[in-house]
């Protein structure tokens, strides 16, 4: 189906789709049309664009016969192929709805727009008359016989069916639009108001009421328009449809308030239209209220909207900076604070597997070992420490680390241990200035040949912002500074640099290999390595929440987390290493309880699909993901089958994944 979605947005005027109401214009799509790219959605909600021919003959056609014999996949399928210009196709299958359907009134609505798009006008009538006969005179069976008469140029028979229409049905949306129009078009804007007015008077009327609100917000009389809402809302008429349109309007006329005051204490996200829960976001966005906002995402998230999943995606962005832009720091007594050292022997993305260690080469247990700890901020500012939201500095101070020990671990010989000073119960430390060397060297283990320091710093804001990044090795045989490593970017060259200190780095370490340890590990180009530092970052983050050394108050963003490494991949398809990273992301999820985690099935059972048809190590870790997703069937019919004298190591692995 098509997914022309988010027109009643707040400030968005677009035209609406067509509907079962009422026929839509034009018979069927021009042959200039016919190449017009269509917008689709993939399984993570992404955009993707397809020819109109593509469209019809790849998809819609083939589904449409597969609903055959569905009465309400039919009907769902006719109505996709009028909005999108496939009317002459259709006939077949309108005829066919009628012999199946249990519901008259819709199988002969649907058929009279069918026939009249295809100019049947006369067959469209006995449609609609034998729909009539069936059930009455419906608002629906009406609206489209008057259709039929103004078609034909019987203006008359037109208006008179027409209002019968509206008296049955005042808020059929076309039939009261066509009529409030037709009287403004004969009797100017007083004649139009009148006409909204005498509809708005019939019993159960609210589409009438709204309209007149719009009218009086357009002419700044908010009050009168509040109290026409508020009939409406505490009418017990309003529906998704009124809510829809309330909401849109006072979005377009820039009422924020006033959508917060009607829809938040009524809003249900399993009822209601979704549309209205993001006019709902909107306002909160634009009122600058993240935590509410957040509130609703939480709650809007699990329902797995893919046409909707990017926008929501935005909004969450969105309050992510107000709440940066408001954050606050709190002092903090160092003197009383649990600060604690967290170390890890493997890249960061390797926990949260379960120690699948069978998965990836490990370095012999003699082999010589290098050290990084997190760097420190540079700064001149020599005030009390805080506690604050983290920055990009703060996240940059524990990303660049981890990547430089991945890459040893990777490009070298060396074994590698990273070392982050936590504040046990908050989260990570960060100091303004460097740690004495002389207790560094007391803490790492005596195997340990150098360790890594360094700063890092940023003069000027935005995108032009001077970055600075200073690296120190250690040699902790003879306790001396080996040697110095520097320099500075703006932000879009970031990823460059730490790619030379990484190479340099190298250099001066030595044991460097021609190939990496595990032969799937790729260095991340150039463009990517931003990307990538955020998402070493992010799953360091959902390490400490995992292990229980933070709390999950600081995953700020925690589906933007998530998400992160599955997005990677739509830019770095044939990595495997963002695989393996959704993979250890939503394991440690699992850990912490997530309320997220459902979300994540579809795209994560699509990612194994990928792996295995490309050979990726993430395919191994199918079991980890049936176990993550509750997927208890397969997982135990995986072990039922393992071949005999499997490799003891995969067995043991198993046997962790089963007790997660």
């Amino acid at each position: 189906m098509l997914k022309r979605l988010l027109s009643a947005l707040c400030g968005k005027k677009n035209k609406a789709p067509a509907n079962a109401d009422s026929a839509p214009n034009s018979a069927s799509s021009s042959p200039a049309a016919k190449e017009e790219m269509i917008v689709a959605y993939d399984v993570n909600g992404k955009e993707f664009h397809i020819t109109r021919s593509e469209w019809r003959e790849k998809i819609f056609l083939p589904s449409l016969q597969q609903k055959w014999d569905n009465p309400a996949e039919l009907y769902d399928a006719i109505l996709t192929g009028l909005n999108d210009g496939f009317a002459s196709d259709l006939l077949p299958a309108a005829e066919r709805l009628v012999e199946i359907d249990p519901n008259p009134e819709r199988c002969h609505v649907i058929q009279g727009i069918v026939l009249m798009n295809n100019s049947q006008f006369a067959a469209a009538e006995n449609t609609l008359r034998a729909g009539i006969a069936k059930v009455g005179e419906t608002g629906a069976l009406l609206n489209n016989l008057a259709k039929v008469f103004a078609e034909l140029g019987d203006d008359t028979r037109a208006d008179e069916t027409l209002w019968r229409a509206i008296q049955a049905e005042p808020n059929l949306e076309n039939g009261f639009m066509w009529w409030a129009t037709t009287q403004r078009e004969r009797g100017g804007e007083a004649a139009y108001l009148k006409a909204l007015r005498t509809v708005a008077a019939l019993p159960g009327s609210w589409r009438a009421k709204c309209w007149l609100a719009r009218h009086y917000l357009e002419n700044n009389q908010v009050a009168v328009a509040r109290d026409l809402y508020a009939e409406v809302m505490a009418s017990g008429l309003c529906d998704d449809r009124a809510m829809v349109m309330i909401s849109r309007d006072l979005g377009n006329n820039d009422e924020i308030p006033l959508i917060v005051e009607f829809f938040a204490p009524v809003y249900d996200e399993h009822k209601h239209d979704p549309r209205v829960g993001m006019n709902l976001l909107q306002a909160y966005q634009q009122l600058g209220n993240a935590e509410e906002g957040e509130k609703l995402l939480a709650r809007m998230y699990p329902l797995g909207l893919v046409p909707y999943k990017q926008y929501l995606d935005e909004f969450a962005q969105a309050f992510h900076e107000i709440h940066k832009q408001t954050a606050q720091s709190t002092p903090i007594d160092v003197q009383n604070l649990n600060i604690q050292i967290l170390s890890f022997t493997q890249p960061i993305w390797h926990y949260g597997l379960c120690q699948a260690d069978w998965l990836f080469k490990q370095k012999h247990e003699d082999a010589p070992k290098v050290g990084f700890f997190a760097l420190s901020k540079i700064s001149n500012d020599t005030s009390a420490s805080e506690s604050q939201r983290e920055d990009d500095v703060g996240r940059l101070t524990r990303a660049i680390p981890l990547y430089l020990a991945e890459a040893t671990h990777y490009w070298s010989n060396y074994s590698t241990q990273n070392y982050f000073h936590i504040v046990e119960g908050a989260g990570p430390a960060l100091f303004a200035s460097q740690i004495d060397e002389n207790i560094l060297f007391d803490l790492v283990p005596p195997t340990m040949k150098y360790f890594v320091t360094g700063e890092i710093g940023c003069i000027g804001e935005n995108e032009q912002g001077q970055w600075q990044i200073s690296l120190i090795l250690w040699d902790c045989t003879r306790r001396v500074k080996q040697a110095c490593e520097s320099g500075q970017a703006i932000y879009a060259e970031l990823g460059a640099l730490v790619l030379d200190l990484e190479q340099r780095l190298l250099a001066h370490i030595g044991l460097k290999r021609q190939q990496p340890l595990d032969p799937f590990y790729q260095c991340p180009a150039v463009e990517v390595m931003p990307i990538y530092l955020s998402a070493l970052a992010q799953n360091f983050t959902l390490t400490l929440v995992a292990d229980k050394h933070a709390p999950h108050s600081t995953l700020w963003g925690e589906r933007a987390m998530l998400d992160w490494p599955f997005n990677m991949l739509s830019h770095w398809p044939s990595a495997h290493v963002p695989k393996l990273m959704a993979i250890s992301g939503l394991s440690k999820a699992s850990d912490y309880r997530s309320t997220a985690l459902a979300e994540y099935r579809q795209r994560c059972l699509k990612l194994l699909h990928d792996a295995e048809e490309m050979n990726s190590p993430a395919a191994k870790l199918a079991p980890l993901v049936w176990k993550i997703f509750d997927m208890q069937e397969e997982f135990l019919a995986h072990r039922r089958n393992l071949p005999e004298g499997s490799d003891q190591g995969y067995l043991q692995w198993l046997d962790r994944v089963s007790a997660k």
